[in-house]
């Protein structure tokens, strides 16, 4: 009698049949989802321990620790987006991502430059003995410096590392007669000078962290380690662009100071040479080292020049050369073109 009715697939057995590809590729789809936010979490735990970041810890007001204390990220970026700076190949520079969290002037002296994902590096509550920090004013390589903005630099010794930042709210006229003024303030204790008397008079002032520059001979290790092999490539190519194009500002440099000691008007080289080198002149040519004895020959005539005359020089020379290379193309040519007679 167990087995006397046939076994048939019921209603629900069909359907549950039908269910399990789907309860599958669920699966499958949840599978792939955890395994992508794993990942994900890798992802930023190693960004995390890659990251240069200048960052606040809030506390209560004393010295101690507190391990849930709130900590506030100013900038930040990895250690691998940095690159050699265009002046010194020995310079690793970080341009750091601006966070939302807005800096007071008057919090200064609670920031840290920080690697690892918070170990402290360099902190700006007292500089060491060796550190110190100019008033640096519009004088930047930050293409974003604007209105009454100053560029404030700080250099940590031993370790050759420079934080730069900009201060906005501080009047211009204000941060220029500070830098013109010699005993404004000790380079030592910049930091005391703007929490206590720039903060003070101006407490709407806000810091805005830009950059942070590494010695690369006290950073050749995690050079080495940290960044990506496809990243160390491009890095090792642009160093050597910047090499080469260092190399010939280098020769355009010495070819203006021999010509100008033998006219008899060195005085004038350092000049001259910031000339050259702002109108475009970065090697050597024989067309550019026809310009530099133009530029010199009109130097020794009537003295200093505006970087607009060089270039309109420039300009003519180039015209003029265009020209010539026009004729010459005609001359070569079989069937020149004649204008009328």
């Amino acid at each position: 009698q167990l087995f006397a009715t046939p076994l048939t697939m019921s209603e629900d057995n069909m359907s549950m049949s039908d269910l399990l590809p789907l309860v599958a590729a669920a699966l499958n789809d949840q599978a792939a989802a955890d395994a992508a936010e794993e990942l994900a979490a890798a992802r930023e735990e190693r960004d995390t321990s890659h990251k240069v970041e200048v960052l606040r810890a809030i506390n209560d007001g004393d010295d101690k620790v507190y391990e849930d204390g709130e900590t506030i990220v100013y900038g930040s970026a990895l250690f691998e987006d940095g690159q050699y700076h265009s002046r010194n190949e020995d310079d690793w520079k970080i341009q750091l991502n601006k966070s939302r969290n807005i800096c007071r002037l008057e919090d200064l002296r609670d920031c840290q430059v920080c690697v690892g994902g918070g170990i402290a590096i360099a902190s700006l509550d007292e500089l060491s003995n060796e550190s110190y920090g100019w008033v640096n004013g519009d004088e930047t390589d930050h293409p974003d410096l604007d209105g009454d903005a100053c560029s404030i630099k700080i250099e940590f010794r031993p370790q050759s590392t420079i934080l730069t930042f900009f201060i906005r709210g501080w009047p211009k006229a204000e941060w220029k007669a500070v830098m013109e003024e010699e005993d404004a303030y000790a380079e030592h204790d910049i930091i005391p000078f703007l929490v206590e008397n720039v903060a003070v008079q101006y407490p709407e002032a806000i810091v805005e962290f830009k950059s942070i520059k590494f010695s690369t001979k006290k950073i050749h290790g995690a050079l080495k380690r940290l960044l990506p092999p496809k990243r160390k490539e491009q890095v090792r190519a642009d160093r050597e662009k910047r090499k080469i194009e260092y190399e010939g500002r280098q020769e355009v440099v010495e070819f203006v100071e021999s010509n100008m000691r033998e006219r008899g008007i060195f005085y004038l080289f350092h000049w001259m040479a910031i000339v050259v080198l702002m109108i475009g002149i970065q090697k050597r040519s024989e067309f550019f080292d026809r310009v530099i004895e133009a530029l010199i020959a009109k130097c020794e005539r009537s003295g200093m020049f505006t970087e607009e005359e060089a270039h309109e020089i420039m300009t003519t020379m180039e015209e003029q050369q265009c020209s010539e290379d026009l004729g010459s193309d005609d001359e070569k040519s079989p069937n020149p073109v004649r204008g009328p007679k």
